[in-house]
C-alpha cells in the first residue's frame, strides 16, 4: 500500500481496492453494491452541508472585509481564490460523476442509483484509459488534480497542517502495490466497479470542501491571532489637550492599539526616560507626565519593548505637542472615536485655550451642552456635521476657531448570537429548541442594548419559517426536532431594534448557523 501516513479518504480507497480486487473474480453481491451506494449517498449529503457551511463562512469574511478592510480585505481576496479553485476542481470531478449518472440513471421509484447493476468497472476504464495507459480524458483529470494541488499549495503556503492534508489526498505521485509501481490514476480508478468509482469521486469532493472550510476558518482565526501579536501593535499618544503655554504641565496617556492588559512590555522608553512599569503602566497603557518645553512643536518619542520567543520586539512611539503663547484653535475631540454615529448619543469635549467654558458659543446640528466642556451630539441626516466655536476672553477679545468637521457613520450591522456565541454554534437540537436568539455589536464602542423582533429559521429539508420575537415558538421547535446530527440550521433575516430608540432603523442582523451535535 501507499505510505504509512494516510488520510481517512485514502485509507478507505485502499480498503476498497483490496476488497474490490477480490470481488472482481466472483459475482459481486447486491448487498456489497448496496453498501457502496449508501457510502456514496452519505458523501453526497456531506457535500450539500459543506457547500452551505463554506458559503456562510465566506459571507462572514466578506462582511468583515467591508467593516474592517485594513485587516480583512487581503484575507477575503485569498479566500475567494480558494473558493474559486475548489469550485473549479469540484466541477471537473462532476464531469466523471455525470458520465456515470447518465449511464446509470436514478431509479424513478426510489430516486437512487441502480447499485446492483454497477458492479463492473468498464465504463470509467474505457473513459480514462486506453490499454494500460491513461488517455486524453485521464490525463485531463490528472491535470485538474495537479492544478488544484499546486494552486492550494501557493495560496496556503503558511499553513503546514492543511498542506500536509492536500499532499496526502491530492499529490498525484506513483503508488507501490505489492512491489509494482502504479500511476495515481491507475491505482485509484482502474478496474474499480462503477458504484465504487462514484463513491470515490464524491469522497474527493467532500475532502475538497472540508479543506476549503478549514482554510476559510483559519483565515479568520489566524487574522485575529495576528492582530494580538506584538508585531501588529501600534503605539498612540493621547494628551489632555493639544496646545500648551510655556511651563504648563503636560499630561499624556501613551497606549497600544489592540490594547491587552495581559501583554506587559519588558521595557518602555519615552523622551530618553525609562518608565517605571510597576507604577506608571496601568491597564495596558503608560501614564506619563512632564513639563512643557519652549514655544514650538515638541516631540514625544520612545518605544515599547516586548519579549516574544526569546527576542525583543520594539514598537516605536512617535508623537508631538505644540507649545504656544496663545491660540485661536479650539480643541475638539470625540471621547470615544474620531467619527460620530447616527442613532447614539456621542460624547464630545470642546474647549478653547485660555477661555472659560462658560464663555464659549458652540454651534453644530444636534449638539447640546451637558456640563462645562462636555457636550452631546445626536447626528441627523447627511454624512458630516460641522462644529463651530467662538469664545470671549477675559479682556473682551472675540476669538473664533475654524469649524471642525466630523464624519457621520451609521451603526454597523449587528451580529446574531446564541448562548453568547457568534457566527456559528454547535449544540444538541433539544438545546436549540430552548434557545433565545439575541443580537449584539461585539466590536462597537457604544454599549447599546438590542432586542430581536423576528427571525427566519431554515432546517435542511424543511421550508423557511418566520418566527416573531426572539424565542423558538412551537412551530420552530417542531421543525428543529426533525434535524439530524451534522445538519446546519441557519437563522437569518433577523430584525432587531435599539432598546429605548425605536425611531432608528438598524441594519439587518448578520446570520448565525447552528450545527446539530446529536
Amino acid at each position: 500500500m501507499a505510505g504509512s501516513k494516510l488520510s481517512p479518504r485514502q485509507k478507505m480507497i485502499n480498503l476498497m481496492y483490496l476488497v474490490l480486487l477480490a470481488l472482481l473474480a466472483m459475482q459481486v453481491s447486491v448487498e456489497v453494491m448496496e453498501a457502496f451506494s449508501k457510502m456514496y449517498e452519505r458523501f453526497e449529503d456531506a457535500i450539500e452541508t459543506g457547500i452551505q457551511k463554506n458559503k456562510a463562512t465566506l459571507d462572514n469574511l466578506k462582511q468583515l472585509s467591508v467593516e474592517n478592510p485594513t485587516q480583512y480585505s487581503e484575507v477575503f481576496d485569498t479566500a475567494k481564490k480558494v473558493e474559486a479553485l475548489s469550485k473549479d476542481f469540484i466541477a471537473e470531478i462532476d464531469v466523471l460523476k455525470n458520465i456515470i449518472k447518465q449511464a446509470n440513471p436514478l431509479d424513478p421509484e426510489t430516486d437512487r442509483l441502480p447499485a446492483e447493476s454497477m458492479g463492473k468497472g468498464d465504463l470509467m476504464d474505457e473513459y480514462l484509459f486506453t490499454g494500460d495507459k491513461s488517455n486524453a480524458n485521464g490525463q485531463k483529470f490528472v491535470e485538474a488534480v495537479d492544478t488544484y494541488h499546486k494552486g492550494m499549495v501557493t495560496l496556503l503556503s503558511n499553513n503546514n497542517s492543511i498542506l500536509r492534508e492536500i499532499d496526502v489526498d491530492f499529490k498525484t505521485k506513483p503508488v507501490m502495490v505489492d512491489g509494482v509501481e502504479k500511476s495515481w490514476l491507475d491505482y485509484n480508478f482502474k478496474g474499480i466497479p462503477t458504484i465504487g468509482t462514484i463513491a470515490i469521486l464524491s469522497s474527493m469532493q467532500n475532502t475538497v470542501l472540508n479543506i476549503e472550510n478549514e482554510a476559510l476558518s483559519n483565515f479568520v482565526s489566524g487574522r485575529l491571532k495576528q492582530a494580538t501579536s506584538a508585531t501588529q501593535l501600534q503605539a498612540f499618544v493621547k494628551l489632555n489637550k493639544n496646545t500648551y503655554s510655556p511651563g504648563d504641565e503636560v499630561s499624556a496617556e501613551i497606549f497600544l492599539a489592540s490594547k491587552d492588559d495581559t501583554k506587559v512590555p519588558s521595557k518602555v522608553e519615552i523622551n530618553g526616560e525609562n518608565i517605571d512599569l510597576d507604577s506608571d503602566f496601568i491597564g495596558g497603557k503608560v501614564l506619563y507626565k512632564f513639563k512643557a518645553g519652549a514655544v514650538g512643536d515638541q516631540p514625544i518619542v520612545g518605544q515599547f519593548i516586548f519579549t516574544e520567543n526569546g527576542e525583543e520586539v520594539p514598537i516605536a512611539i512617535t508623537s508631538n505637542y505644540s507649545v504656544v503663547a496663545g491660540s485661536n484653535q479650539a480643541i475638539i475631540s470625540a471621547d470615544k472615536m474620531n467619527v460620530v454615529y447616527r442613532g447614539v448619543v456621542n460624547p464630545i469635549t470642546i474647549s478653547l485655550p485660555g477661555i472659560s467654558p462658560n464663555k464659549l458659543k458652540v454651534t453644530g446640528y444636534g449638539l447640546t451642552r451637558k456640563k462645562g466642556s462636555s457636550y452631546e451630539l445626536r447626528p441627523g441626516s447627511g454624512r458630516t456635521v460641522s462644529i463651530g466655536v467662538t469664545g470671549t476672553s477675559d479682556s473682551g477679545e472675540i476669538v473664533k476657531s475654524p469649524p471642525v468637521l466630523f464624519r457621520i457613520k451609521d451603526i454597523p450591522s449587528p451580529m446574531a448570537s446564541i448562548r453568547g456565541e457568534y457566527n456559528s454554534v454547535r449544540m444538541p437540537k433539544t438545546s436549540l429548541m430552548k434557545s433565545t436568539v439575541a443580537a449584539g455589536l461585539p466590536d462597537f464602542d457604544f454599549d447599546l442594548k438590542l432586542k430581536v423582533l423576528s427571525f427566519k429559521i431554515k432546517v435542511p429539508g424543511k421550508p423557511t419559517l418566520i418566527v416573531n420575537g426572539r424565542k423558538m415558538n412551537a412551530q420552530a421547535q417542531k421543525i428543529i426536532g426533525t434535524a439530524k446530527k451534522g445538519d446546519i440550521v441557519n437563522i437569518f433575516g433577523i430584525r432587531a431594534g435599539i432598546v429605548g430608540n425605536s425611531s432608528y432603523k438598524l441594519k439587518e442582523v448578520l446570520p448565525i448557523s447552528v450545527e446539530i451535535s446529536n
